[in-house]
């Protein structure tokens, strides 16, 4: 689908697979054609700690013509009363070398916790494996302001010139505080705020599924499992319009129309 006159260029910087374990409700294969028909300019597969779905969505992107990220994201843990409060941290890999730093980046965390997992604490991440690599730091709804302001601190002294804050906008109903909120500590920051999806399937109907993934990874009853659910069927691969009408077109929040630079 070409780029239609009025929309946004959009780029999906966060999204998991059916390889993100009981995460992911949708097969790389079909998120990369459903970005394609949506029109978005690239999409980045970035499941947790792991690279296991890039190769089928490396053969859906040629197919069908899509700009594809290589990426991954991971869970960041801080000790309890420090700043920032836990959050999100999405690596994308800009060239070949950075590729490789972070394919090694995600082996060391899994060598060292127990099979099928891994951990990541603050003070032990070291910016300086992540070379040749950008990142989005995407905070946890409920993070005060200034826990917001220490988590843009510790980017900009570790990833300068190559991070962004991310903004997930959701239909939620304090979405604007947050992006308020997020603002605030873009300008005290200069870290750029850059709009993120969160996605983790493909269209808005597999939420029934994700659903039920959510009472298995839980071990739940789907009935008992309460907030553990997601609100709304949000996190699914967005049209250019919906995605136009949910962020702002101010440059304090940029839709992902210039995403990182291309692999190669």
């Amino acid at each position: 689908m070409e780029t239609m006159p009025g929309l946004p260029a959009y780029a999906e910087l966060r999204c998991v697979s059916s390889f993100s374990f009981l995460l992911g409700a949708s097969q790389p294969e079909e998120l990369v054609e459903r970005a394609k028909t949506m029109g978005y300019s690239a999409l980045a597969l970035t499941d947790e700690c792991s690279m296991a779905g890039i190769v089928r969505a490396h053969v859906a992107a040629q197919r069908v013509g899509l700009k594809l990220l290589v990426g991954s994201q991971f869970r960041v843990e801080v000790l309890e009363g420090d700043e920032p409060a836990p959050f999100n941290l999405v690596v994308l890999a800009c060239t070949l070398d950075g590729y490789g730093n972070l394919c090694e980046f995600i082996t060391a965390l899994r060598r060292t916790a127990p099979k099928g997992s891994y951990r990541l604490r603050l003070q032990e991440l070291d910016h300086a494996v992540l070379d040749d690599c950008v990142v989005v730091a995407s905070p946890l709804r409920g993070a005060r302001p200034s826990q917001l302001v220490g988590l843009a601190r510790w980017l900009l002294t570790r990833f300068t010139g190559r991070c962004w804050l991310g903004v997930e906008l959701l239909r939620q109903l304090d979405d604007e505080m947050w992006l308020y909120r997020l603002r605030e500590a873009s300008e005290l920051s200069a870290i750029p705020l850059v709009a993120v999806g969160d996605v983790c399937m493909h269209v808005r109907s597999r939420k029934p599924l994700h659903d039920v993934m959510t009472a298995t990874r839980t071990a739940k009853p789907l009935t008992e499992c309460g907030l553990e659910l997601q609100v709304n069927a949000e996190r699914h691969l967005r049209t250019r319009l919906r995605l136009a009408q949910t962020f702002p077109t101010d440059h304090a929040c940029e839709l992902a129309a210039h995403p990182s630079p291309p692999f190669r």
